[in-house]
């Protein structure tokens, strides 16, 4: 997963928003104000993939492309030589 992808998403006014709301909501849950820090990350973890599909459906598609490459690279092959 891109971190960065996700996080260049709190530039957008939108998800500024989203994330005041779900701020809003959770915090009145617990009874106490969650902050806005812990909003951004769990709104992020929470939404923010289905988000950037539905609003910016090519920088999904690049993230797709980019977690697909990181974990190739990651991969090692699994082929053994036995003698």
């Amino acid at each position: 997963m891109d971190h960065l992808a996700f996080l260049r998403l709190l530039d957008d006014e939108r998800v500024a928003q989203e994330i005041e709301r779900y701020k809003w909501i959770e915090s009145e849950k617990l009874g106490c104000d969650i902050g806005k820090e812990r909003a951004a990350l769990e709104w992020i973890r929470a939404f923010g993939r289905i988000w950037l599909k539905l609003h910016k459906p090519d920088a999904y598609k690049a993230l797709l492309t980019a977690t697909a490459q990181n974990a190739a690279e990651d991969a090692y092959p699994l082929e053994l030589t036995v003698k």
